[in-house]
Formats: C-alpha cells, structure tokens, sequence
C-alpha cells in the first residue's frame, strides 16, 4: 500500500514542485533524511518509510530514468512498510496530510 499527493487526479500531472523546495520542506519540516536524489527516508515507530518525488508525464508514467536532471515534480509517492499497523498508517496519513496542506496536493491512497 502507498499513498500518492498530485495536484489533480491522476489524469492531470500538471502543477509541479521546484525540486529544491520540495527537499528543504521534507528536510527542514519533516525532519526526513535525503538518500539520494528525491528519496528521503523518515523513521516512525520504529519503522522506516520511504518518500519520493516524481516526475510525471500526462498519463502518470514515471520518468525514473532521469531523476538527476528534474528541476520539478508533480508526484509524491509514500511507501508503507510491510508490517504497518494501523497506527503506523495513521502516522504516515499524517505526513501526507501535512505535505498535501503545504503544496494543496490530493492525497490518493493506493493498494
């Protein structure tokens, strides 16, 4: 299960985030630890979840291939980790919910 924040649904990969933005929001607010470019880890309830930003084109296909080179995103994804309980979900909830205020996001939770 993963949640996902874009601006619209997921027909419309339009509004993005500059990627510096989204990094020293997800560092400086979130507290979250970068791994590499656009990936960044935070440790809840003993469990580490993953984050990443996401380049979308207009039919949701992601643009892994070439993450150095973004400028910006219109995707976050959030993993749920394996073992989750539903505390752990609520936390993440959480997270997504304090991203999607920030940058007026949906959230769109996935199985």
């Amino acid at each position: 299960m993963y949640v996902r924040l874009h601006k619209y649904h997921s027909e419309k990969f339009a509004l993005c985030i500059k990627t510096d933005v989204i990094e020293n929001f997800l560092i400086i607010n979130m507290n979250c630890t970068k791994l590499s470019t656009l990936v960044f880890t935070k440790e809840l309830s003993g469990s580490s979840i993953i984050i990443r930003g996401i380049n979308a084109n207009l039919q949701g296909n992601y643009a892994y291939d070439s993450a150095d080179a973004f400028m910006e995103i219109n995707l976050i994804e959030i993993d749920f980790p394996d073992n989750s309980d539903g505390d752990l979900e609520d936390e993440i909830l959480k997270i997504a919910q304090k991203i999607s205020n920030e940058f007026l996001w949906k959230i769109d939770l996935r199985e």
